[in-house]
């Protein structure tokens, strides 16, 4: 359904040497540009301010500013779409699920079923509970006003990625059960469990929006024990309830000005297993860039330049 979405919407994808991922908030955008040389990838970044007004209409100043662009990957931010966590209907045919999944949702979604453009993730199952999925649900004339404007600006976007489900593709496949906690600015906090490549576990933390505003000083006054609270919480419900192996690794993904001394709080605290999120070694041309600030734009950036044929990665 959002592949068929993305290809009415979409003028399609040319090959080039210039690629442009466009991270989309309400109120501005971020802009991750890439062009191959000689010596490799070139990145350059920029962020664009937009009008008043609400989105996407304050997209269309924005965007008609860009310069013509190869292939155009787009990421929403959290505020511009809901994912929501519901048993898996149990039906023959993912047609006939996707058909169904708006009436599903319609007591769990302020959108009306024919305004919801969604896809869904499937959970990793638990022995012995229902199948469980998450559905992304964005405002179907959103994403088409946004899509009209890219094609105005002779922007011909390929991908549609969901910011917060972009992360697993910086974890290890391999490895032990891994706890991700990711955060960007005036956003919710969001943890998420991964294991085997796989997303198992995922919730907004409530109460922290201020966290990547706060000085590590100030963070022990409280905000910071809530959040190991929220964290031992949350392990204890992986290892307990989702039967899964124990979490052994704890991966800080937050655009806070002083992260490099997030780790120390957590290791006096007693939780040794908590590290920065890494970047991938196949990656290395994104260390151009703050990987904690722009990780959304790169892993996008990253399937553009692995794929050169049209999707919509709204489940990662």
């Amino acid at each position: 359904m959002l592949q068929q979405f993305l290809r009415k919407w979409s003028r399609g994808s040319t090959e080039g040497q210039s690629l442009l991922v466009l991270h989309v908030f309400n109120q501005q955008i971020k802009l991750l540009h890439a062009e191959r040389a000689k010596q490799g990838w070139q990145l350059r970044t920029e962020q664009l301010v937009g009008e008043t007004k609400v989105f996407p209409e304050n997209m269309l100043q924005i965007l008609s500013s860009l310069p013509p662009s190869g292939e155009v990957a787009v990421v929403l931010s959290p505020e511009l779409y809901q994912i929501i966590p519901l048993d898996k209907p149990n039906l023959p045919t993912e047609t006939e699920l996707l058909q169904a999944l708006p009436w599903l949702l319609k007591d769990l979604c302020p959108l009306a079923p024919e305004e919801m453009q969604l896809d869904y993730l499937d959970l990793t199952a638990t022995a012995g509970a229902p199948a469980k999925i998450n559905v992304v649900v964005a405002a179907k004339s959103s994403l088409q006003q946004l899509c009209e404007y890219l094609q105005q600006a002779k922007l011909g976007v390929t991908h549609i990625f969901a910011e917060e489900l972009l992360s697993r593709d910086l974890v290890p496949v391999q490895g032990p059960t891994r706890l991700v906690l990711q955060q960007q600015p005036n956003n919710d906090l969001i943890l998420q469990v991964m294991r085997d490549g796989q997303l198992c576990f995922s919730r907004h933390l409530r109460g922290f929006q201020q966290f990547l505003a706060t000085p590590v000083t100030q963070l022990q006054f409280g905000l910071f024990d809530n959040l190991l609270l929220e964290v031992q919480r949350s392990m204890d419900f992986v290892e307990g309830q989702l039967k899964l192996p124990p979490v052994r690794e704890v991966l800080l993904l937050m655009a806070h000005p002083e992260l490099e001394a997030l780790p120390a709080l957590f290791h006096q605290a007693g939780f040794n297993q908590v590290r920065l999120m890494p970047l991938p070694e196949p990656w290395s041309w994104a260390s151009q860039v703050d990987l904690q600030l722009w990780w959304p734009a790169i892993v996008a950036m990253a399937t553009l330049m692995q794929t050169g044929e049209p999707s919509l990665e709204a489940a990662g």
